[in-house]
C-alpha cells in the first residue's frame, strides 16, 4: 500500500474501494494544505484512479485554500482521470458551501460528487462504483 504522511494529513491508495484516500487530522493552510492534495494527484496518475475520499471530518478550509481548490486544484484533478468524488464532513457542522458550490459547477463536466456526514456511508457509496 503505497502512503504518504504529512503533519496535517494521511494520503493513501485503499485497495478495497479502489480510491485514492485523503483523511485530514488538523486544520491547513496555504503550502500545509495544498501540497497533500497535490500528493494526492500523483497517487491517482499513478494508480490510474476514478474514485477519490476527502475525510474532511477534522478541517475547515480558508477563502484562498478554497479559491486555489476551485480554480487550479480541481482541474487537475479531473485531468488525472478522477471521476468521483465523496467527500466526508465533520458531523454536526454547516457544510462549506464554498466547496459544494464549486465541486456543483464542476459536475456538468463529468465530475460526481457526492457529500456524507460519515466516512462508512462514504466508503460505502464509492464501493458501489465500478472502477
Amino acid at each position: 500500500m503505497e502512503q504518504h504522511y504529512y503533519n496535517n494529513a494521511h494520503i493513501f491508495w485503499d485497495e478495497v474501494i479502489e480510491s485514492v484516500v485523503i483523511r485530514w487530522n488538523s486544520f491547513a493552510t496555504g503550502d500545509d494544505f495544498r501540497e497533500p492534495l497535490d500528493r494526492l494527484i500523483e497517487l491517482a496518475v499513478i494508480k490510474k484512479a476514478k474514485k477519490a475520499l476527502f475525510d474532511n471530518s477534522h478541517i475547515l478550509v480558508m477563502k484562498d485554500d478554497m479559491k486555489w481548490l476551485s480554480e487550479e486544484w480541481l482541474p487537475r484533478l479531473k485531468n488525472a482521470g478522477i471521476q468521483y468524488t465523496a467527500t466526508v464532513n465533520p458531523t454536526n457542522s454547516v457544510r462549506n458551501n464554498g466547496l459544494n458550490e464549486e465541486v456543483a459547477e464542476e459536475s456538468s463536466t463529468k465530475l460526481q460528487h457526492h457529500e456524507f456526514e460519515g466516512v462508512q456511508k462514504a466508503i460505502a457509496w464509492l464501493s458501489e462504483i465500478a472502477a
